[in-house]
């Protein structure tokens, strides 16, 4: 008997620990927005005491928040918007540089305000591996639209991005079409995955390596029907064929319906890579007038190649 009595306070003791800390996992609130200290003059966008359904309507999050008479920037935001039903739209600042996965989870948004592309594109997107269940599991993010200076249907990225970061764009409705620059080296996994609009897709020269499921505009993972969310245009300017980490990089109603077109040099290097030689459709890209190159652009390189060929006609 004592030993039951026992075991029951020590679960109420728990119970009311738990509870305590869950209570209160924010350092302070201002304006209706709650923050969590994670590093010096650092804060994170959290849930508040309501925990679940914290937020409603329309939310602006600031660059910088002043407490205590000390200025801290805005860098995170974690499982702040989780289960937010009557959640609207949230407004996004160009501080933020880490977002967690289930930061909207469940949140049913209309709408995501992106004060800044570029920035944006920079975000690390802390997944903690849900990405590799989402075959197994209904994910749902609920990002419906995203709004900023760019236009987020015919999507193009800052020719400052040098890497395009895992989840960038995940299940971003809106997307119809992409153009990554030349200076992009890398796209992660994810970065356009559930793109279900997603029609014309343009890969820089520069690109290197493409991520697992980056360009699968399957809404989800399992769902892969020839009718529906395929990519009809992807032209490749890479001469060298990136590496596509696995054959998910595109879905399979992509590579048997969609049109690859690369460099005319390139064609045999991309008909027999393992993953790019899925396209059953890969021609060479369109000939312009003064394209010395053959990459279908008109720039300083057709300028340089053109020189190549008066000074050495016998290359």
């Amino acid at each position: 008997m004592k030993k039951n009595n026992l075991t029951v306070l020590l679960s109420a003791l728990v119970f009311a620990l738990m509870t305590s800390i869950n209570a209160r996992a924010y350092d302070f609130e201002q304006d209706g927005i709650y923050y969590s200290l994670i590093g010096p003059a650092q804060v994170a966008v959290v849930a508040g005491d309501g925990g679940e359904g914290t937020y409603r309507g329309h939310v602006v999050i600031p660059g910088t928040v002043q407490h205590d008479n000390e200025s801290y920037t805005v860098t995170e935001i974690q499982d702040a918007f989780f289960k937010c039903p009557q959640l609207i739209s949230i407004t996004i600042p160009p501080t933020i540089t880490r977002l967690y996965w289930d930061a909207f989870l469940d949140a049913y948004l209309n709408r995501i305000i992106v004060q800044d592309l570029e920035a944006w594109c920079r975000i690390n997107f802390v997944v903690d591996g849900c990405f590799a269940r989402m075959d197994e599991t209904d994910v749902e993010v609920g990002v419906h639209e995203m709004e900023s200076d760019h236009d987020m249907v015919n999507l193009v990225i800052p020719s400052s991005i040098t890497d395009i970061h895992d989840f960038t764009f995940y299940k971003v409705s809106t997307i119809q079409s992409v153009e990554i620059p030349d200076h992009a080296s890398t796209v992660g996994k994810g970065a356009f995955f559930g793109c279900a609009q997603l029609k014309s897709l343009k890969i820089g020269s520069g690109v290197t390596s493409i991520g697992y499921c980056a360009f699968n505009t399957n809404y989800y993972l399992w769902w892969d029907f020839d009718d529906m969310c395929i990519i009809d245009d992807v032209t490749c300017l890479a001469t060298t064929p990136p590496t596509l980490q696995s054959k998910d990089c595109f879905n399979n109603a992509t590579y048997k319906h969609g049109t690859l077109h690369v460099p005319a040099q390139s064609i045999r290097a991309y008909c027999t890579d393992e993953n790019w030689g899925r396209f059953e459709n890969i021609l060479p890209i369109p000939a312009v007038n003064g394209d010395v190159n053959g990459d279908g652009l008109l720039d300083i390189a057709d300028v340089c190649s053109l020189i190549d060929l008066l000074l050495h006609p016998s290359l």
